[in-house]
């Protein structure tokens, strides 16, 4: 069985509201089972050995208004394992958590603080959740997917994970209650170069698609054939 490396942040705009998480890993499809947010509620990472279900636990618990703390705690009674498993929390008024259980793989790390909080786990250096949050928390005024993108690239930058990098993911929530970015690449030689890509595509077209959900008379066209 591989056994598979992921370091990951969630963060907060402290401007605009908005939450996201941005999480990597050794194993393939990662954006599929660790980063979860919701408009207005919070963002949730989940992983280690995951169990993804901790994350509507936790979200369930930020929707009635209790706080980060209140959903870590609720996560970990939850679950039968949380010796398995590396929680991080930062709820809808900036209010962070982390745990990391006794039985988290490798070398390990966690740090949290206002609008941020960074988990990782076989690691190639523990202080490099640390290091992310700080870039998420130095990078204050750029736009928030690119804080989030530069502060995931910190933890590249310092060497990651023992293993090889192999898939990303991307998850923004902003005013709506659908996502307003959700980039995930599932398996590749360089997923951060990747996902670099695709948020140069994506980004300035974002907005766009967000206007077509919410107001669709006032959408741009795209030129496409059969575009009205």
């Amino acid at each position: 069985m591989k056994i598979t490396n992921t370091f990951s942040v969630a963060g907060r705009c402290s401007e605009t509201g908005a939450l996201g998480v941005v999480v990597t890993s050794s194993s393939p499809s990662v954006g599929a089972r660790c980063p979860w947010a919701k408009q207005g509620v919070g963002a949730i990472l989940t992983q280690n050995v995951t169990d993804p279900r901790l994350a509507n636990i936790g979200l369930t618990v930020l929707e009635h208004g209790l706080g980060a703390q209140n959903a870590l705690q609720a996560m970990k009674e939850s679950t039968p394992f949380p010796e398995y498993r590396q929680l991080a929390i930062v709820d809808a008024e900036g209010n962070s958590a982390v745990f990391t259980g006794k039985k988290a793989l490798g070398v390990h790390g966690e740090f949290r603080d206002h609008n941020v909080a960074s988990i990782g786990n076989l690691l190639s250096d523990p202080s490099i959740p640390e290091k992310m949050g700080r870039k998420f928390l130095d990078t204050e005024g750029l736009p928030f997917t690119e804080r989030l993108i530069l502060a995931i690239e910190k933890g590249f930058q310092m060497g990651g994970e023992l293993d090889q990098e192999r898939s990303i993911g991307l998850l923004i929530y902003k005013d709506d209650s659908f996502p307003y970015v959700d980039l995930r690449v599932d398996y590749s030689d360089n997923p951060l170069e990747d996902l670099k890509k695709l948020w140069e595509i994506y980004g300035p077209q974002a907005e766009d698609y967000r206007i077509r959900a919410v107001t669709p008379e006032a959408a741009p066209s795209y030129g496409v054939l059969g575009d009205q």
